[in-house]
């Protein structure tokens, strides 16, 4: 998976070589800054929708836990919590809403074993978190394409992510049945690398989106600690 747009570069050298680069800190919209919390927050429903039903047992039982958190965040927005990481805030509002839902059936805060364990480092908050970023690049490369249907970038990096060990001629075929455009190797290739750098840029803005302040360091220690580096390797950051 890689790719990307905007503030990427890509140029054809003399050698007929395409070069890509991504700017980690294109963005500087930090979800610090969001006029609205909830609205934002909206974005990363279905991390915290699904680990909420493995906490709370049911999907029903989620959307009323989440559903005490969106009318939270409508009064007061993110308040005094307004720092750090967003998916560290995120996982304590998780934790936050379950312990309150409990509340709302009659249990008891202080009760040990039904209160909600989800902490900070959990792996599969993490996990969850990761599909949800590398997601929401994948949507902003297909609208991308939506917009040049001559240029179907997301359709040749979904196939050759898809099918890996597949050689142009392979990809080029799936491809045409996508989006019932036909490339010949020489555009395939360079619409591979031009995909790749696409995807990567716009990767790297959903992760500058969830830090308080998205420096270019910042940035780098997150795409490691949510392992998603393959993602800009072979490109310039």
């Amino acid at each position: 998976m890689d790719c990307y747009t905007g503030s990427m570069s890509t140029q054809i050298s003399s050698t007929g070589k395409t070069r890509s680069s991504v700017n980690l800190v294109r963005s500087s919209h930090s979800w610090t800054e969001a006029e609205s919390a909830a609205g934002f927050v909206l974005r990363y429903l279905s991390p915290m929708r699904k680990q909420l039903t493995t906490v709370m047992g049911s999907t029903e039982e989620a959307d009323q836990a989440l559903r005490i958190l969106l009318t939270h965040l409508v009064s007061a927005g993110f308040g005094e919590h307004r720092k750090g990481r967003l998916r560290d805030f995120l996982a304590r509002a998780v934790k936050s809403c379950a312990k309150a839902r409990l509340v709302e059936q009659g249990g008891a805060e202080s009760d040990q074993e039904k209160s909600p364990s989800v902490t900070l480092d959990s792996k599969q908050w993490l996990v969850l978190w990761r599909n949800c970023l590398l997601e929401r690049a994948w949507r902003a490369l297909e609208r991308m394409q939506h917009q040049d249907a001559s240029r179907p970038l997301y359709s040749v990096l979904w196939a050759s992510t898809i099918h890996p060990k597949a050689s142009l001629e392979e990809i080029a075929v799936e491809v045409e049945k996508a989006c019932s455009v036909k490339l010949d190797q020489v555009q395939l290739q360079q619409l591979k690398l031009e995909a790749k750098a696409a995807f990567a840029q716009l990767l790297a803005d959903e992760v500058v989106e969830t830090l308080e302040n998205p420096d270019k360091a910042a940035v780098k220690k997150e795409i490691q600690s949510l392992g998603i580096g393959s993602a800009f390797s072979g490109l310039t950051v």
